[in-house]
């Protein structure tokens, strides 16, 4: 491809890179003379329907958000055989490397970096798409800071009954959200679930679940806590901690159920004002290593066969047979139960000894040779350096001059911070480090009123200027948009100083829009309606052959202006209608056949890789439920498709896009199948 003219228009300079179906190329484009990443299909892809779609819809999705802080789509179209898609190109690093080189980043980097994640899912999510695959990899970071979200090709309508597109369970394992781990209903809070991990592993350096499979990662996300982030780097601020595991909540009711109030979090973060603690969460006393010894009780998410896989070296396995599911067929719980323990007070009885014998005999030692003279380090802010050495030559201390700080807390000249700090003890000779103040360099304030938001926090980051943002009524401005500014345009202020700026929320009595629920659960449009919204909300059961429990009809319609406190109605789903079909068998099928037989048939699908000797790869090699069961619609069937045995045993985790869900590599893992 390098040095070609692709669609007699794009000239191919360099790969950029590629994934499970697309490779990516920078090129010059040559009718309008600017450079672009041209993403193509892979040809062995270019006749499979299913692949054709998602590459479709990625384009039709992305190309419909115009928004700084989300890629921009120029072209899409057919050529030599394959599909394609010319987007902006995008000259920074992936967020992921970022993580890999830097983590755990600054409180502000985060910050920044999650409120224009945050930007670009609120405008996404307004406009009632879902991205569904939020990871660091698909965010794009520019030297000047500027952050972009990429990839929407499993993005879909929030509104839509499925989150598949042919009923199949897709998105990162790492990254999913519990819902998606459980074949669920997808939603905007999802999404946000998803970035509330990308935010940990900013935080932390690490993910919060990790696992030798991506079934059993996804488990963990359905299960159990992660480790508090504070239990990996102690001095993390509280609230930044509380923002995480707000996002991190297993029950999405409990989640931000909209990017605006998760931005609104995170500017109180910037402002140093406190935010609400985290609910429903409660944490593990360690790395998920549960301290009291009681017995979990975990559903087995695949075969009985799989079950067998776990490892015996840490827990006894106790099979007990429960009631019949609902669906008409019996299903087991596994009971984990912790082997037997000895006592092991004697041993720490023997080694608190030791320690206080060891501390005895070096306080004795210590004291006899007379000890170690140390002094307390005196406050050095404020003073100039011919008085501050004055002083530490006084307590046998030496100064030593590190730079410059720009602060306005002194005049220039003065000491503006000193390590180590006051009262903290030296011995003679040693060295405190000070930094001088200098004036921070002023910055024009630019004029922002009669702009939109997202044009006013451009202006002011490209001002390196922070933001304060303040929300109310205006009857003058439509909203969105900013009718009030502190300091005014053309005021003279510190770099990095905040401006406050007022939006609209529009006319005063018509501060709400009455969103989609439709597809949702009952308890999460309750949640959304009644709390987040603060509506009146009446339920009203009715016959439908969708799910139970789920919303089929609301009144008002979506987009219906309302005031606080209004009435609205929803119309729930009894499940009465649904009917129950038999299971196809696609045992033997290739993945993406067996998929769009298993979603014609009204099933969602969970797909599980399987490295295994003696299929095909992408041969379904078992099923569960088997074929013949019969089901109701829109429950989830799981599927073991075949997938090569590596020849190498990797060393580290890294993610490897598949075609219908995207999983991190495992390492080698012993596995039965049943073909």
């Amino acid at each position: 491809m390098i040095g070609r003219v692709f669609d007699e228009r794009y000239e191919i300079i360099r790969k950029l890179g590629a994934g499970g179906m697309a490779e990516v190329y920078l090129a010059h484009d040559r009718h309008l003379g600017r450079d672009v990443a041209l993403k193509v299909l892979q040809s062995r892809f270019a006749d499979d329907s299913q692949f054709v779609e998602r590459f479709r819809r990625e384009a039709s999705s992305a190309a419909g958000l115009n928004h700084p802080n989300i890629v921009q789509i120029y072209d899409r179209g057919e050529a030599e055989g394959t599909y394609y898609i010319a987007m902006e190109y995008l000259d920074g690093r992936s967020l992921k490397e970022i993580i890999q080189q830097f983590a755990p980043l600054r409180v502000d980097h985060i910050t920044s970096i999650a409120s224009q994640i945050l930007e670009a899912l609120r405008f996404a999510h307004r406009r009632d798409v879902v991205h569904r695959d939020i990871k660091p990899q698909n965010m794009i970071v520019d030297d000047e800071g500027r952050v972009k979200v990429t990839d929407f090709g499993i993005a879909r309508a929030g509104s839509a009954s499925s989150m598949t597109e042919t009923g199949s369970i897709l998105g990162t394992a790492h990254y999913l959200s519990p819902e998606q781990a459980q074949g669920g209903h997808v939603e905007a809070s999802s999404d946000l679930y998803s970035l509330g991990v990308v935010m940990y592993e900013m935080a932390t350096g690490k993910l919060p679940f990790t696992a030798d499979n991506p079934v059993a990662i996804a488990m963990q996300h359905v299960t159990d806590p992660p480790v508090v982030p504070s239990a990996l780097v102690p001095d993390m601020p509280h609230d930044l901690e509380q923002i995480i595991l707000r996002a991190l909540a297993k029950r999405p009711e409990h989640r931000y159920l909209t990017a605006a109030s998760f931005l609104e979090d995170i500017h109180r973060l910037q402002r140093g004002e406190a935010v609400a603690p985290a609910l429903g969460f409660e944490p593990s006393p360690g790395f998920l290593d549960y301290a009291d010894g009681a017995t979990r009780l975990m559903r087995s998410p695949l075969t009985p066969d799989s079950r067998a896989h776990r490892s015996p070296g840490d827990r006894t396995q106790v099979r007990r047979s429960s009631a019949q599911g609902g669906d008409g067929h019996d299903e087991e719980d596994l009971v984990f139960e912790p082997p037997a323990r000895r006592t092991v007070w004697p041993w720490v009885m023997v080694i608190l000894f030791l320690i206080l014998l060891a501390g005895g005999i070096y306080v004795v030692a210590r004291t006899l040779s007379g000890g170690d003279v140390t002094v307390a380090v005196p406050s050095l802010a404020g003073k100039s350096t011919d008085d501050a050495t004055t002083e530490l030559d006084g307590l046998g201390l030496k100064l030593e001059i590190k730079g410059e700080e720009q602060t306005d807390s002194f005049e220039p000249g003065l000491i503006a911070r000193q390590e180590p700090g006051e009262g903290e003890k030296l011995r003679p000779g040693e060295s405190v480090s000070v930094w001088l103040a200098v004036g921070k360099e002023k910055v024009t304030v630019p004029e922002l009123v009669g702009k939109t938001e997202v044009q006013g926090l451009i202006e002011l980051g490209q001002a390196n200027l922070q933001s304060d943002i303040r929300r109310e009524p205006s009857e003058d401005q439509p909203e969105g948009t900013i009718f009030k500014q502190d300091p005014g345009a053309s005021e003279k202020v510190p770099i990095g100083s905040a401006v406050t700026i007022w939006v609209s929320t529009g006319p005063s009595g018509l501060q709400i829009v009455m969103p989609p629920v439709v597809g949702l659960d009952q308890q999460r449009a309750m949640a959304l309606l009644g709390q987040e919204l603060k509506l009146t909300v009446k339920i009203v059961e009715e016959p439908s052959d969708k799910e139970a429990g789920l919303v089929v009809r609301q009144f008002p319609e979506a987009g219906q202006p309302l005031v606080e406190g209004s009435a609205v109605t929803i119309y729930v789903s009894d499940g009465s209608l649904v009917p129950a079909v038999p299971v196809p068998t696609v045992i033997g099928m290739l993945k993406g056949p067996a998929g769009l037989k298993l979603g014609a048939a009204g099933f969602r699908v969970l797909v599980v890789e399987q490295p295994v000797e003696g299929y095909d790869p992408g041969t379904v090699i078992d099923q569960e439920p088997p074929g013949g069961t019969k089901l109701k619609s829109g429950k989830t069937v799981t599927i073991v498709v075949a997938v090569t045995v590596p020849t190498t045993l990797p060393t580290t985790t890294t993610t490897a896009p598949t075609t219908t869900t995207t999983s991190p590599p495992t390492t080698t893992t012993t596995t039965t199948t049943t073909g």
